[in-house]
Parts: structure tokens; sequence; C-alpha cells
């Protein structure tokens, strides 16, 4: 019984470290995927934020070629100074397609970065979903183990209870036996012996032959 009941308690702490691996696992990695999560979100407002500045920086140069136009409409008389305003604006109209050029290949590498995160989170859900799959079919049969346990536990308990009862029993035979043993220790003790010796010679014949015994010599033998 004990070797069957030393293996059981082996599977179920295997059943227990199995579990709790499992989960801190799961958890790890959840943990992972939740930073990873944030540091993207992060990323995503940075890079609204650039969009509305390149928004901003848009408006700006729709401002600056309003102004400009007006210029070019209203200003003939002063070409000079105009012309120079002009190679300013050309060289920031430069700038600004050089900030758009820039911009657009940040936004592609963005995108493709975006794909690439959704691609992983649908993979790490699935593989998500599968752990815990798994740890509800280790958690139903570390269930039945258990219950297996406790059946294992009462039997040991019964035959606690069955083996208690042949120690007082074994008690109580000893008890008795130290009893009779105190009893011949008296008897002899107080001159039984003599007494046996003298039945003995009168009666010998007869126990000889089968006779009837005192009841201190059959104590004595028993």
């Amino acid at each position: 019984m004990f070797p069957f009941k030393v293996s059981k308690w082996m599977e179920l702490a295997c059943f227990h470290s199995l579990v709790v691996s499992s989960s801190n696992i799961r958890q790890k990695k959840l943990i992972h995927k939740l930073q990873e999560e944030k540091v993207f979100r992060e990323e995503m407002r940075h890079f609204r934020e650039k969009i509305e500045g390149f928004r901003e920086e848009m408006w700006n140069f729709r401002g600056k070629i309003c102004a400009f136009r007006g210029q070019i409409l209203g200003i003939w008389e002063e070409e000079r100074p105009f012309w120079e305003e002009e190679k300013t604006f050309w060289k920031e109209e430069k700038a600004f397609w050089e900030m758009e050029k820039s911009f657009w290949e940040e936004e592609k590498t963005f995108w493709k970065k975006y794909q690439i995160f959704w691609k992983e989170d649908k993979a790490f859900w699935k593989e998500d979903n599968a752990l815990w799959e798994r740890d509800r079919n280790l958690l139903q049969e570390d269930k039945a183990l258990w219950a297996e346990e406790k059946a294992l536990w009462e039997e040991e308990r019964a035959l606690l209870e069955e083996e208690k009862a042949l120690w007082e029993d074994k008690k109580a035979l000893w008890e008795e036996e130290k009893a009779l043993w105190e009893e011949e220790k008296a008897f002899w003790v107080e001159g039984g012996a003599q007494v046996v010796e003298e039945q003995r010679l009168a009666g010998g014949h007869r126990n000889v032959s089968g006779g009837p015994r005192s009841a201190a010599s059959c104590r004595g033998r028993a």
C-alpha cells in the first residue's frame, strides 16, 4: 500500500509543478506582450504627433504660398526684393519637400512595423489560448488526482483505525498474560513447589496414567 501511495504523491507533485510552471510561463509571456503593446502605442502616439506637426507645417507652407502670390500680384515695383524673397521661398520649399519625403519614409516603416506587430499579436493570442486550454486540462486532471488522494487518505485512515484496534487487543492479551505470570510467581513464592511435590508423591500413579493435575501445575505449563 505505501509504495503505491508514494507513487501517487509523486504524480501529484509532478502535476502541481507542471501546472505552476505552465502558469508562470503564460504570465511572463503576457507581461512581455503587454510591455511590447505599451511601447507600440507610445510609438503610435509619437507618430500621430508627427502627423499633426506635418499638417501644421503644410498649412504654414500654404500660407507662405498665398503670401507669395499676393506679393507677385501686388508688389511688381519691388522686383529685386521679391526675387530675393522668392529665392528664400524656394529654399524653404525644398526643405519642406525633404521633410515630406522623410515623413513618408517614416510612415512606410511605421506601417510595416504595425503589420508585423499585429501578426505577432495574433500568433501570441493563439498560443495563449492553447496554453489556457492546456492549463484547464491540467487542472481537471489535478482535481481528479486530489479526489483519488482523498480516497486514499480515507482508506489509510480506516486501516489505521483497524491497526489501533489490533494494538488494543494485543495490549489486553499482554496484560492478561502478565497477570497469569504474576499469579504463578506468587504461587511458587508461597510454597507451591512443596505442595506440588507432595501431590506428585501422593498421586504420582494417577498423574502418570493420565489422571487429573493440580491447578498450579496447569498454570505452570501454560
